[in-house]
């Protein structure tokens, strides 16, 4: 598998940067990842302990080397403050996939951060870094998940029935909805019908290579 790195120069669209994360962030991390809609939607640990913010920095490098993730910070593009994190996870490289997650800190949930996030890093990763599909895996429930997949171009190809357990409740399965891009939607969105329809088409990215 290929090594990766972070994006650089680092992705910036509409007031927000994506960047590489850092040991100073491990603060930020650590409270952000108290909440409980972030441990229940996402796989970070529960209960979330600042030791775990600092093994997952500490072992970025090593997943970024392997080929297997590329993990980054969602920040304000003017303060450089940490309010989420974004990253592509579970590389195919076989068949040129890979699965994106995210997680925005509540205090700034619901001005549109994580749609253009998620526009910019899946425009990078089925471009610059060479993937063909991307996809989103979101818990039933999760229902701000699937606006902002939506609206980032995402399509709804499918539930997986009980396909896991709720850690927050008592051991009940839940249905996981799984959105999908192609390289070949983005190439679509270059059609001036086609931006219309996604609302405003393609993110532009900062730096050569652009998809």
């Amino acid at each position: 598998m290929p090594a990766l790195r972070p994006p650089s120069p680092p992705l910036r669209a509409e007031g927000v940067l994506l960047r590489a994360l850092r040991g100073a962030d491990v603060p930020a991390i650590t409270e952000a990842c108290q909440d409980e809609d972030i441990q229940r939607w996402t796989r970070v640990p529960s209960p979330y302990r600042e030791s775990d913010a600092r093994g997952w920095i500490a072992g970025m490098r090593t997943r970024e080397k392997s080929g297997e993730a590329v993990e980054l910070g969602i920040a304000g593009a003017d303060s450089g403050q940490l309010i989420g994190a974004i990253g592509v996870l579970r590389m195919d490289w076989r068949n040129r996939a890979g699965e994106i997650g995210y997680w925005v800190t509540p205090a700034y949930r619901g001005r549109g951060i994580a749609t253009v996030a998620l526009r910019m890093l899946s425009r990078w990763a089925l471009g610059p870094l060479g993937l063909e599909r991307v996809e989103l895996r979101i818990w039933e429930a999760n229902t701000p998940s699937r606006v902002v997949a939506e609206k980032a171009g995402f399509v709804h190809e499918g539930t997986l029935r009980g396909s896991v357990i709720d850690r927050m409740g008592p051991e009940t399965r839940r249905d996981v909805d799984v959105y999908g891009l192609l390289r070949t939607d983005v190439a679509a969105e270059r059609a001036p019908e086609r931006r219309a329809e996604l609302g405003g088409g393609r993110v532009t990215t900062a730096g050569p290579g652009r998809p």
